[in-house]
């Protein structure tokens, strides 16, 4: 299955571009698909990133002048759907996706079946960051203030998730997911990386200041755990990213709620902090009650020693 842009520009011959695992859009030349020609967009404005087999996440990256989908501006990351029209400056991306397995039954257990033959259970650490105060943020914030805050603020996460080697898995409204593959020679090597990236995302939150409302404490909330999920490497042969799934990432969105409860900014599960032993200060929890689960597992807490 295969999703494209048709891309409109004044003046200019429609032209049609496949999407890959990611597609960035902007004036700067490396971009996926370039619009040097259009002043209305930024260097770098939109990103388009592949969601599984069959989703697409369209996500603004703080431009001036905002991404329009279907008109409305784009506040947090969107699921594209075919036939929406995305408006990145003067330019006109219409959506695209062939193959849609929601549109008969028969393709559904088409895709089924793909994906079943290409599931593998793996060992990963999962990583979730989330907002706080989103609402009030949304309250606050201009619609186009807040579309090129959370742009910024999403590509600034974005960069510290790939910068320790781990992979952005998806984005679901004001949250971010990422997991990094446990590799046994190093055991201990996702868990570190994603406790640093989690550490990392804390400090940049501490420095992020709400444009007009330099007083408005910007605070996020991360979960993280590690064991075993479904990874659906589906279209291998077309080199697509994994998506990953099962009870140990459900685990770690619940880990994150359970920061709002406790008010520590960084919860993580037993096997995190068993595998990272006495190199980290963690907080014991005890059992925590999870909505949705019938155990209640033993968790640890983390603070964030900020630097002056």
């Amino acid at each position: 299955m295969k999703a494209f842009f048709v891309i409109e520009r004044p003046g200019r011959e429609r032209s049609r571009v496949e999407l890959g695992n990611t597609t960035s859009i902007g004036r700067a030349t490396a971009n996926s698909i370039c619009l040097k020609e259009d002043g209305a967009a930024s260097r770098q404005h939109a990103l388009v990133r592949r969601q599984g087999e069959t989703e697409y996440s369209l996500l603004d990256l703080g431009s001036a002048n905002g991404t329009y989908l279907n008109e409305k501006l784009l506040l947090v990351p969107a699921i594209l759907r075919h036939g929406d029209c995305v408006r990145v400056g003067d330019t006109i991306l219409r959506f695209e996706f062939h193959g849609d397995p929601a549109s008969n039954l028969a393709g559904t257990q088409t895709v089924y079946e793909r994906t079943q033959m290409a599931v593998r259970m793996s060992r990963m650490t999962i990583l979730v960051c989330d907002i706080r105060d989103f609402t009030r943020i949304g309250e606050i914030l201009a619609p186009d203030v807040l579309s090129r805050f959370l742009g910024s603020w999403f590509r600034d996460a974005s960069e510290a998730i790939l910068s320790r080697g781990g992979v952005v898995d998806k984005f679901i409204g004001d949250a971010v997911m990422a997991y990094w593959p446990v590799v046994p020679a190093t055991p201990s090597g996702a868990a570190e990386n994603a406790v640093e990236t989690a550490v990392t995302l804390h400090r940049l939150a501490e420095r992020v200041e709400l444009p007009g409302y330099s007083d408005f404490s910007f605070r996020i909330g991360i979960g993280i755990n590690q064991g075993l999920v479904s990874c659906g490497n589906i279209g291998v042969q077309s080199g697509r990213d994994l998506t990953i799934m099962g009870d140990a990432v459900t685990l770690a969105f619940r880990l994150e709620s359970v920061c709002k409860v406790k008010k520590i900014p960084i919860v993580v599960g037993a096997e995190i902090a068993s595998v990272l032993g006495g190199s980290r200060a963690w907080i014991p929890l005890g059992e925590v009650h999870l909505k949705g689960k019938t155990t209640s597992p033993e968790a640890f807490g983390l603070e964030v020693k900020f630097h002056d």
